[in-house]
């Protein structure tokens, strides 16, 4: 009773449904919430290890290229310095390329290939400076900015849009858990009862499409 009573008034007052939700699963059922948050933390590690280089870390690799000119290295030392630095990149071809001696055109076409937000210009850059030995720290540090910018919108995207992916989280683990549970402890039997079986299965669907309309108005919000 103490704890119904306490999500209504979180709700009330705008607490957000994830976080009621969450909290109501730890003080029913502190073994399942222990569960889901292991399974979240494994999620998460999984995914930042298989995630996709991006804006950030162009930014990094920019900055170091950008030092290593400024330093003083020539034009192809600092792109294998500052590939040797990020390693989420895939900059190993070009740097290869270029400690190899390759023709400017195919290094800088690598490099332009290998960075997700600044890759054309940088290549360009990187070639033209490479053909008429002009200065390209100051450009670089330039393009490191703009990726880091880049960076900022996406993060800002994806904090606006948080509650909405919590709340799709929980909307669809929360009934799954539930009907789950209903199922191990015989309290729901579908299968003895076509009607019974043929109403979980229509509630089923039908919570499958909304998340799945859900996932979808936020991945276009956040482009």
């Amino acid at each position: 009773m103490v704890t119904v009573v306490l999500a209504a008034v979180g709700i009330s007052v705008g607490v957000p449904l994830a976080l009621v939700a969450m909290a109501w699963v730890a003080a029913t059922h502190p073994a399942l919430a222990l569960t889901g948050i292991a399974g979240y933390a494994g999620f998460t590690r999984w995914q930042a290890r298989w995630t996709r280089p991006g804006p950030d870390d162009e930014a990094g690799f920019l900055q170091t290229l950008s030092a290593e000119l400024t330093g003083g290295a020539s034009l192809r030392s600092a792109l294998v310095a500052a590939a040797d630095r990020s390693e989420r990149l895939p900059l190993h071809g070009a740097a290869r390329a270029a400690a190899a001696g390759l023709p400017a055109p195919r290094v800088a076409g690598l490099l332009g290939a290998a960075l997700p937000v600044n890759g054309r210009m940088t290549a360009a850059a990187w070639l033209l400076a490479a053909e008429s030995g002009g200065p390209a720290a100051v450009v670089m540090q330039s393009l490191a900015v703009r990726a880091a910018r880049e960076g900022e919108l996406i993060r800002e995207r994806r904090s606006l849009t948080a509650q909405a992916r919590a709340s799709a989280w929980v909307v669809a683990g929360l009934p799954a858990v539930l009907l789950a549970g209903t199922v191990v402890s015989g309290r729901l039997d579908a299968a003895g009862d076509p009607a019974l079986g043929l109403v979980v299965v229509i509630g089923v669907t039908l919570q499958a499409i909304g998340v799945a309309v859900v996932v979808a108005m936020v991945r276009r919000a956040e482009r």
